[in-house]
């Protein structure tokens, strides 16, 4: 029975938080690493756009794992989350834009 205690929603809030955080660093640390072999244009300021969203969402996921278990205002964390997904949304689409620009140089260069 105390395994089950272990496996309740805020425990799983937790666990999500602390591996997408983590995801979210070893995506922060390729894509600065991608960004030291592109020069410019496009490409570059696209993946420098992307690095911002990314270190957004590392600060959101980190700053959550230590202070939403402290919000007594739940209007709050439902907004803060909501912000989350919001521009969770917003660089879904950026990542989209950039692929399709980045396949149609490709297509130009052949």
């Amino acid at each position: 029975m105390g395994s089950l205690t272990l496996l309740n929603f805020k425990n799983l809030f937790y666990i999500f938080i602390l591996f997408g955080a983590l995801i979210m660093l070893i995506n922060m640390v390729i894509a600065s690493s991608l960004k030291k072999r592109i020069p410019g244009g496009f490409v570059g300021k696209w993946l420098a756009i992307m690095f911002v969203f990314m270190l957004f969402f590392f600060i959101a996921e980190a700053g959550s794992f230590f202070f939403i278990s402290y919000l007594t205002n739940m209007d709050l964390a439902y907004f803060l989350i909501s912000l989350v997904l919001f521009f969770g949304s917003i660089f879904v689409a950026i990542v989209n834009r950039f692929i399709f620009h980045l396949i149609k140089e490709l297509e130009v260069r052949k």
